[in-house]
């Protein structure tokens, strides 16, 4: 039986009123401290396993403590997209730009057999952007003026994007921003940080990572299985991948930056998109930046290096 249509006070400090749909209780909002319940668990294992079903390895890790963080909401988003959600409803966000997922998308997630016919058509139009092979992605990247050789390429690359925004502001999209979500497999706007470094190493004569760099716990997954001739390191090189952290405890990636340079034991320089310009600025910020203080500590932290197969190129 559903709740009343009575409004309440959420965490977040706004006013929502109570879920009609008798299997989730509410819009589930990244806050700090964050919302915790068993209605969280239960949707993180609906994510996991709808990821699983879109093709990331079982190993791929997905939160399943039952809390609501950023972690966990990038991979809704990850599962909303593929489902067939619209993007206006998987990068939601309230009043304080916190991420929420709404109550009619963790039904879906939890429910897929609930989805209308549009999601359902959405959904198998994703999927096939996603199976297209090698050639398309060659062929797009060409078409986009994405090419060069190398790690010099990539970073080239990287240095030139330095200051493109989202158009409008918090759309995860624009002009050069959709392309790089398009050679990363995707149809629609995403959280793109993961497209961005894809573009880099395109520029620089690897392949598309379609599939799994649009995700970042995939990427970290693949380095440290070396699928690809990718492989996982504490320290980091030009033309690596930079992986983030922003919670203690082992949370999975939430963001990916490529590596410029290593500044000294602890720090290094990096090229990001979906960053914020500004030494210091944290993931998911809406433009691509250079910054010369990413760091190993903290907070906001790299918790390690995804190498790409670079020394798979003539």
């Amino acid at each position: 039986m559903a709740t009343t249509a009575t409004t309440h006070l959420a965490q977040d400090g706004l006013p929502h009123r109570r879920s009609q749909i008798p299997t989730v209780h509410r819009p589930l909002v990244v806050v700090d401290p964050p919302l915790e319940g068993r209605d969280v668990a239960n949707l993180q294992r609906a994510t996991r396993e709808r990821l699983r079903q879109r093709g990331l390895a079982d190993d791929v890790p997905v939160p399943t403590h039952g809390k609501f963080t950023q972690a966990t909401a990038l991979a809704c988003i990850e599962a909303q997209y593929f489902l067939g959600l619209r993007s206006d409803t998987y990068l939601r966000r309230d009043g304080h730009h916190h991420r929420v997922v709404t109550e009619g998308a963790q039904r879906v997630i939890r429910e897929p057999d609930t989805r209308d016919e549009d999601q359902l058509m959405r959904a198998k139009d994703r999927h096939a952007q996603l199976r297209r092979g090698p050639r398309f992605y060659r062929l797009l990247a060409m078409e986009v003026g994405i090419s060069g050789h190398g790690i010099a390429g990539a970073l080239a690359f990287a240095a030139s994007k330095v200051g493109i925004k989202e158009r409008p502001p918090g759309s995860n999209s624009g002009p050069e921003i959709d392309d790089w979500c398009h050679l990363a497999g995707y149809k629609a706007s995403v959280p793109w940080c993961g497209c961005f470094v894809n573009a880099c190493l395109m520029a620089g004569g690897l392949p598309s990572g379609k599939g799994f760099i649009g995700f970042t716990p995939a990427i970290l997954e693949r380095a440290r299985k070396r699928t690809g001739g990718w492989s996982f390191h504490m320290d980091g090189l030009p033309g690596d991948l930079a992986l983030y952290d922003d919670a203690p405890g082992g949370e999975p990636v939430v963001h990916v930056e490529l590596v410029r340079m290593r500044l000294s034991e602890t720090m290094y320089s990096t090229y990001g998109g979906n960053t914020s310009s500004g030494d210091g600025s944290p993931n998911d910020g809406g433009q691509v930046a250079r910054h010369d203080d990413r760091s190993t500590r903290g907070g906001f932290r790299i918790i390690g290096f995804a190498r790409p197969p670079w020394h798979t190129l003539g």
